[in-house]
């Protein structure tokens, strides 16, 4: 018995790779991701009509999510890290409304920039609407409401600036 669940085991994970794989196929073919970005990791998901842009030797890690709104895009710079479970969004419920009303609930949009050389850490969360500088580090945990300006390392609920770098 055991030996059968351990090849129902390698089974599954040799599918569940595959299917990665195939997604991330996929995303390549939808949005423009240079050749050498990397999806590190599976369950990583890229979705919406809007644009996904993804520059030179970057990277996402795994349960990460990219979401690019119709007429909203993600741009991701060069040389940029970004860590598991990451959401990036363009457009989310405003907060500014009645929950309770059954219409349709009010959305706010907004562009996604990340720069060049950005590590951002694990769980972070990226509202719609933000620039994140060059060369700028997002501790983990952190939940980004408003544009982190260039070398600076910033954390918190909401991110806030920590210190500056001690270079440029």
């Amino acid at each position: 018995m055991k030996a059968d669940s351990s090849n129902l085991i390698q089974l599954y994970n040799k599918l569940s790779k595959l299917n990665s794989e195939n997604n991330y196929f996929v995303c390549r073919k939808k949005y423009d991701l240079s050749e050498t970005f990397r999806f590190n990791g599976k369950d990583i998901m890229f979705y919406g009509e809007g644009k996904i842009f993804c520059g030179d030797n970057s990277y996402i890690g795994n349960l990460s999510t990219v979401q690019a709104s119709k007429d909203c895009f993600v741009k991701i710079g060069t040389n940029t890290s970004i860590s598991h479970n990451v959401r990036i969004y363009t457009s989310s419920n405003d907060a500014n409304q009645d929950m309770n009303s059954t219409n349709e609930k009010n959305k706010i949009f907004g562009n996604v920039t990340i720069g060049d050389g950005v590590w951002i850490g694990a769980n972070v969360f990226i509202n719609p609407g933000i620039t994140i500088g060059d060369n700028v580090v997002v501790g983990a945990n952190s939940v980004v409401t408003k544009d982190l300006e260039s070398y600076g390392i910033y954390g918190g609920v909401p991110a806030k600036l920590i210190r500056q770098k001690d270079y440029e």
